[in-house]
């Protein structure tokens, strides 16, 4: 029988992640990157530690994913609406960051994020000669993968002063008005979203209304 702490984990993870990827659930925010912890509750023969209940979660979250960065207790995972992915990285504004980055140019989306993974696993960005694309241990262009304006992406990079913006969800350069919005309506997703899932009380039941709720998509506050 499993430990009572690890059903615990099982249950406040899968719900941390069913609200925290609701936008992408909707196709309005491509991506969103989570720590996903692990339970470890057996051992392989080699005595390396396994979550039971990891792959289990991921499963039923029903996203496409990738793990960009793996390490003992937890993983960095992309979860990625794929057509709203492809259209944020169409987006001339963010291609010209990343082939600033040094992306291969004309790259898809699979080959994309296939770099950002490797960058990932690699110890973050490269500093690339006649680029802001230096330092850290997370690659600075990951904000296009997420959905922030470009605007805000590019300013990081060149080490802008930010703009002042409470309750901010990412740094925010120059006009607030677009960022603000993008907030705006990723945090209305998630609070509709919360609300669903406390009514459903169950993941399939969630599942199932979440896919045809028929939430206002306005971006205004």
């Amino acid at each position: 029988m499993l430990p009572q702490d690890c059903f615990s984990h099982r249950k406040d993870l899968l719900r941390f992640l069913l609200l925290k990827t609701a936008a992408v659930r909707r196709g309005v925010k491509p991506g969103e990157l989570l720590r996903v912890r692990r339970c470890f509750t057996e051992e392989t023969p080699s005595g390396g530690p396994v979550c039971l209940h990891r792959r289990d979660i991921l499963n039923i979250l029903k996203l496409d994913y990738v793990e960009l960065l793996v390490e003992r207790d937890s993983s960095l995972v992309l979860f990625y609406h794929p057509e709203a992915m492809k259209h944020a990285l169409r987006e001339p504004s963010n291609r010209a960051i990343l082939t600033q980055c040094g992306y291969p140019a004309g790259a898809d989306m699979c080959e994309l994020l296939k770099e950002l993974r490797r960058r990932f696993a690699s110890g973050g960005n490269r500093a690339l000669p006649g680029t802001a694309c230096g330092g850290g241990d997370m690659p600075h262009e990951v904000g296009v993968f997420l959905g922030y304006p470009a605007k805000d992406v590019a300013g990081f990079m060149a080490n802008l002063p930010r703009t002042p913006v409470e309750h901010g969800r990412w740094a925010v350069y120059g006009d607030a008005g677009e960022s603000v919005a993008r907030m705006t309506l990723y945090r209305r997703i998630e609070a509709a979203a919360e609300h669903v899932l406390n009514v459903c009380g169950d993941t399939r039941t969630f599942l199932e209304h979440i896919s045809t709720l028929n939430y206002p998509l306005s971006t205004q506050p």
